[in-house]
Formats: structure tokens, C-alpha cells, sequence
């Protein structure tokens, strides 16, 4: 009896892991848009169509201009990060004098 309910066990956690594959292969290869990704999956991956949309979305690399935005962003973000640093740094010295 309890071999039966390990069997369904491992069963349902195979079923699932295949269900999820392509929201984990998405999350391992460090994709940017994971969750949209996953919404879709569990959402739509029901449907074989939706599952296969999913894994090919999962699987297809990003554009050379989409990173070309996603690195730019990310310069912005850090020249911005230290920007902040510098100002509030020069408002603790002109606050201390």
C-alpha cells in the first residue's frame, strides 16, 4: 500500500516537473522575462499548443537589440545608483559642517 502512494507520488512530481519544463529551462538559462514566461506556461500549458508556445519561448534566444536595451538599461541603472551615492554623500559633508 504505501509503495502504491510513493508510486503516485513520484508520478505527480514527474508530471509536474514535465508540465513546468519550460518555465524552468527559462529560469536556468537566465531568461529576463521568467515570469511572464511561467504565467503563460501554467496558464496556457494545458493546451499542447500553449506548452509547446512556451517551451519554444523558453528555448529561443533574446535579440541582439533586445539585449542591446537590456544592457543600456542596465548602465543607466548603475551610473543612476552612483549618482545617488555621490549626492547623498556630499549632503552628509555639507550637513556635518
Amino acid at each position: 500500500m504505501m509503495i502504491l502512494f510513493l508510486r503516485d507520488v513520484l508520478l505527480a512530481v514527474l508530471v509536474i516537473g514535465i508540465y513546468l519544463l519550460p518555465a524552468i529551462l527559462a529560469d536556468r538559462t537566465k531568461r529576463r522575462s521568467v515570469l511572464p514566461l511561467a504565467l503563460f506556461n501554467v496558464l496556457l500549458g494545458w493546451t499542447i499548443v500553449g506548452w509547446f508556445a512556451a517551451l519554444y519561448w523558453a528555448s529561443h534566444p533574446d535579440s541582439a537589440v533586445r539585449l542591446k536595451h537590456i544592457v543600456l538599461d542596465n548602465r543607466r541603472a548603475e551610473a543612476k545608483a552612483t549618482i545617488d551615492s555621490l549626492v547623498s554623500r556630499a549632503r552628509i559633508r555639507t550637513r556635518s559642517r
